[in-house]
Parts: structure tokens; C-alpha cells; sequence
């Protein structure tokens, strides 16, 4: 358990398994055994193609984006939360402006 997992409880990750910020995200919950799930559309639809079975999501009745969406929006409870993290004092992490 990393430094993170002692001081942050994450009960689950929702995704919809965009590229970029939402599959990473997708990684991280597998990599350290976190729940994760969400919707994405029909056909498993991506940017890059359609997403790898190991991401556990339920696909939408149509391969329309904004169905993705509001499903995951609807669904989370909470919205978009990202954390930048560096045991490096040279990594900056975006300001909270």
C-alpha cells in the first residue's frame, strides 16, 4: 500500500474509458485492486478503438457519447477528481486556481 492508499479511501473509480485521463484512471483502480466500472458505448467505442474486456464496463444502448456521459455522470455521485501526486519536489503539480 502506497502513501495515497493509507490517506485516501477510494470506494470506486466510474469511467466511461476515454483516452487519456479516464483509462488511466482505468489502470491505476487495476493496478491496486480498486473497484472500477462505468458506461461506455455500445461496441465498447473509443477514440483508439474499441476498449480491451479488461475494463469492466457496461455498454449504453447506443454507441452515442453523451448516453456514455450522463449514465457516468448520473451513476457517480461526484464528479471529475484529479490528484496530482510526486514524492519529487522538481514534478509540478497544477495549481488549484
Amino acid at each position: 500500500m502506497d502513501a495515497f492508499e493509507r490517506v485516501v479511501a477510494i470506494p470506486m473509480i466510474i469511467s466511461g474509458g476515454q483516452t487519456g485521463a479516464d483509462r488511466a484512471a482505468l489502470d491505476w483502480a487495476i493496478a491496486h485492486n480498486v473497484p472500477h466500472g462505468g458506461w461506455c458505448p455500445r461496441g465498447r467505442l473509443a477514440e483508439d478503438g474499441p476498449m480491451p474486456a479488461i475494463y469492466l464496463l457496461k455498454e449504453t444502448a447506443t454507441a452515442r457519447y453523451p448516453e456514455r456521459t450522463e449514465r457516468n455522470t448520473r451513476n457517480s455521485g461526484a464528479g471529475t477528481w484529479i490528484v496530482c501526486m510526486s514524492g519529487s519536489r522538481d514534478m509540478a503539480c497544477p495549481s488549484r486556481g
